[in-house]
């Protein structure tokens, strides 16, 4: 908990972010920790995880998710809970509504993170600096700015570049199926399913952190701060730069001396 609430006053400070840090914790345990209470306790129903991780990042709750948790199918298939069935191999979960012909949505659908079988069984979402376990995923939301901080951070000890995955769809596959996968930092466009569900903002974009990568990220965020160029609020060199008038302020810069 104590080195959450520092990772946490690290976000804050260095990108001053509009919500919380929310830390991710799964399992191949079929049970929630003691003191977590399942999404359909709490509500009486399940949620979609986008959900939940809105709750947690905005309202600074700790949410449980077994499988009965899950109100949305496709993450169930995501999350490895059940495997694929013939018809969504083929592409019609996401034909018509995503593509033009079931082809086209088969592609998608075959591009889709998918965990294994039992690799998750139960999953606990909560706001960082409230986390009570090390996260196995650390997800922020920002703005562009914001998440180009997290981007040069991300690549200040190794250089190269972030590759990410956009499918406008199943963002939930991406920061945690995808970054569980691949232990690397990703870039995450919500998609649209989680601007109707969770309320993400039009103007809110993602970054995810694996445990393997936090203090890689830690370390870019304050270097990179350090040189002065990338920090947040961006340093506007404008604000000190000689201010240049119309020429019909000319006469009155004479009468001011300025001229």
């Amino acid at each position: 908990m104590v080195e959450n609430n520092k990772l946490n006053e690290v976000f804050n400070e260095y990108l001053r972010l509009a919500t919380f840090p929310v830390a991710i914790k799964v399992s191949r345990e079929d049970s929630l920790p003691a003191k977590v209470k399942a999404a359909s306790a709490l509500f009486g129903y399940p949620i979609n995880i986008c959900q939940g991780i809105s709750i947690a990042r905005r309202n600074g709750r700790t949410i449980g998710f077994l499988e009965k948790d899950h109100a949305c199918g496709l993450s169930i298939l995501i999350f490895g809970y059940k495997e694929d069935p013939d018809f969504a191999l083929a592409g019609h979960t996401i034909y018509p509504l995503y593509a033009k012909t079931p082809e086209a949505g088969a592609k998608t659908q075959a591009a889709t993170p998918k965990m294994e079988i039992g690799g998750i069984k139960s999953m606990v979402v909560a706001p960082l600096h409230r986390a009570d376990f090390a996260p196995d995923l650390v997800l922020i939301y920002g703005n562009g700015a914001q998440i180009v901080r997290l981007i040069q951070a991300a690549l200040y000890n190794e250089g190269g570049a972030i590759e990410s995955q956009f499918m406008g769809r199943c963002s939930c596959g991406v920061y945690i199926v995808k970054a569980l996968q691949t232990q690397k930092c990703n870039v995450v466009v919500p998609g649209g399913g989680e601007r109707v569900f969770a309320q993400t903002a039009d103007d809110e974009i993602a970054f995810v952190i694996p445990a393997a990568q936090i203090q890689n990220v830690v370390e870019g965020l304050i270097g990179t701060h350090k040189s002065g160029v990338a920090r947040i609020p961006t340093p506007f060199f404008g604000t000190s730069a000689r201010p240049i008038f119309p020429p019909s302020y000319e006469e009155l810069d004479r009468y001011c001396g300025l001229k």
